[in-house]
């Protein structure tokens, strides 16, 4: 019986050893993984950067180094920059981070702090800050499946001016779904400066979007930056006072080689009363349109708030609101 005892305390001892034994060496292999993991990253890095380079894009991370073992892949730098030369073009940010989970290498999690200075020769100097900037990928070929940027407590400064433009949140997403590129954003406590805006009193402003790009998957990977010969769907495009004041758009849109609009949009005004109220102010000029349209008589939508839905024409780039002339929208580049 003893010795029964002591074969069963002896095989114990053993499983526990090979138990032991195993568990070391999948740490092992796993520890070479992940290192061999990382070295991948860093040599993508580096030859990403080198494409970009001989592409005319300098592309700059200051002290790069790779991390974040055991379950994740990092990369960080102390700060990033960019330049295009060829198209006066600079970027200088702050501290760059970016990580993915090592089960998940193609989903991306990146974060870049504030001061970003950009100079251009479009768009001249301007300056970003922030609280946090974020932003997420699903890496793929030749676009990512989808692909996300948030900001939070944003001022930009521009020629000088502090807070040209202030956000609180600010938002935008992108999908790739059978061919289209569906887009989408939100902004909200969106406040301009008088000299910027070129007018003073307006009011906090919020809104958000929602639009598919016909075959913007295949545009987007051709590299076209241009709307021209492009077709899609406004699902939704609002600009808002408060949630259930402001102006909504929806409708069916294209765009011909030369740069001119046509759709044929549903313009919902939420609140002509108070929406007239809050930009009476900014707009002196057109107080009696705006007097006109909180006359006109509303229904109740679907939560009860007065609303006023009108038909919008744009045929080669001119806009009709029923029988009244809007104007002509400038061609698009």
């Amino acid at each position: 019986m003893a010795e029964k005892k002591e074969k069963q305390v002896g095989n114990a001892g053993r499983r526990m050893r090979w138990m032991a034994a195993g568990i070391l060496a999948a740490g092992i292999a796993y520890s070479a993984g992940w290192y061999w993991l990382a070295n991948r990253v860093e040599a993508e890095t580096a030859r990403y950067i080198a494409t970009q380079r001989q592409q005319g894009t300098t592309i700059g991370c200051a002290d790069r180094s790779v991390g974040g073992y055991p379950f994740r892949l990092e990369v960080f730098c102390t700060a990033f920059d960019l330049a295009r030369p060829l198209d006066g073009l600079t970027v200088k940010a702050g501290a760059f981070r970016s990580a993915a989970q090592v089960y998940e290498p193609r989903r991306v999690y990146t974060e870049l702090d504030s001061p970003v200075v950009v100079e251009s020769a479009v768009a001249g100097a301007l300056r970003l800050d922030w609280s946090l900037a974020r932003a997420t990928a699903s890496l793929a070929q030749p676009l990512p499946e989808r692909a996300s940027v948030a900001v939070d407590d944003l001022d930009v400064t521009l020629d000088g001016i502090g807070k040209a433009l202030a956000a609180a949140h600010a938002e935008a997403h992108m999908r790739l779904r059978e061919g289209d590129l569906d887009i989408a954003w939100r902004y909200e406590g969106l406040v301009f400066d008088e000299r910027v805006a070129g007018r003073a009193n307006l009011p906090v402003l919020a809104g958000d979007g929602d639009v598919t790009i016909e075959d913007g998957a295949a545009r987007a990977a051709s590299g076209l930056r241009t709307l021209r010969g492009a077709s899609g769907e406004i699902r939704r495009l609002a600009l808002l006072v408060t949630p259930k004041q402001g102006l909504l758009v929806s409708g069916p849109f294209s765009v011909d080689e030369g740069g001119l609009v046509d759709a044929t949009l549903e313009l919902v005004v939420v609140d002509p009363a108070g929406l007239a109220q809050a930009f009476r102010a900014a707009f002196p000029e057109l107080a009696a349109q705006i007097d006109a349209l909180a006359a006109m008589s509303a229904e109740s939508g679907p939560d009860g708030t007065p609303e006023i839905v009108l038909p919008v024409s744009i045929r080669d780039g001119q806009a009709v609101l029923g029988f009244i002339p809007l104007g002509r929208l400038p061609a698009l580049m």
